[in-house]
């Protein structure tokens, strides 16, 4: 067990259990100690085990625990302070998924394997916070993250870009698969966006992807799915494009995720 592990401390019934084992060891340690130098000088007298072992025993005991809590709860104060603010380094506060930095830095760690990145925008979400308010707005928001992760599968990372954008990118997939995520994605949406807050507000997302080729950077890829994404807003929204999609599936450049 790494050390850390061992500090690692969330609740109180784990500084009990310390501060236990602590004090175990600090009273075996001169208790054995002074026992092992009297047997060996010839000592067989209990008084003098007990004058001796006694304070040796009873000191540790009462001075050790009241120490081992006070700095085992400061350590749990820095394991929750740390946890918080992990927490708010990886995930989205209003939404849940992962914050646009976390989810760049883990796509760049995944990249060499190769996969696909979809941009997610909802529609018309101006005119929702417009007309309903902000409040409403921030649950359309959650209502799309939840979308997001009830449709796709668990290896995907899911984060918020920043506004109604989202980026989503699926590890070692090509471009039927990005399709096949995209198309299932704006289905869910119809479907379960129908009604958010009680308000029938109909939200629907348009999508870019772009499969992420080992030549190019990060950098290319996002741009060439906010550029399908683009496409997707310009030739009608609540539908789908893919990024240079290859000569065997040239349908797949301009498929619509709409009905008919």
């Amino acid at each position: 067990m790494q050390i850390e592990k061992i500090f690692e401390i969330k609740d109180m019934r784990r500084i009990y259990q310390l501060t236990m084992l602590i004090t175990a060891f600090t009273v075996a340690v001169p208790v054995v100690s002074i026992g092992t130098v009297i047997w060996l000088l010839g000592g067989r007298n209990p008084l003098l085990y007990l004058v001796y072992i006694g304070p040796a025993f009873l000191i540790p005991l009462l001075i050790t625990p009241p120490i081992a809590i006070t700095i085992l709860n400061m350590f749990r104060m820095q394991t929750l302070t740390i946890q918080k603010v992990d927490e708010y380094i990886r995930y989205d506060t209003l939404t849940g998924v992962l914050t646009r930095a976390y989810l760049l830095g883990k796509m760049k760690e995944i990249l060499p394997s190769g996969g696909a990145f979809l941009m997610v925008d909802a529609d018309h979400f101006k005119a929702v916070n417009d007309t309903f308010g902000h409040d409403v707005g921030d649950e359309a928001l959650k209502k799309l993250a939840e979308v997001l992760r009830k449709a796709l599968t668990t290896d995907a990372l899911i984060g918020r870009l920043g506004g109604e954008e989202f980026g989503v990118f699926l590890p070692g997939a090509d471009d039927a698969m990005a399709a096949k995520a995209a198309s299932d994605l704006c289905t869910l949406m119809r479907q379960e966006a129908k009604v958010i807050a009680g308000l029938e507000l109909n939200l629907t997302v348009s999508i870019g992807c772009a499969v992420h080729r080992t030549q190019e950077s990060l950098e290319k890829t996002i741009k060439l799915a906010d550029a399908a994404l683009y496409h997707a807003k310009r030739t009608g929204r609540d539908r789908y494009f893919v990024a240079g999609a290859t000569d065997t599936m040239p349908a797949l450049i301009l498929k619509s995720s709409t009905p008919g």
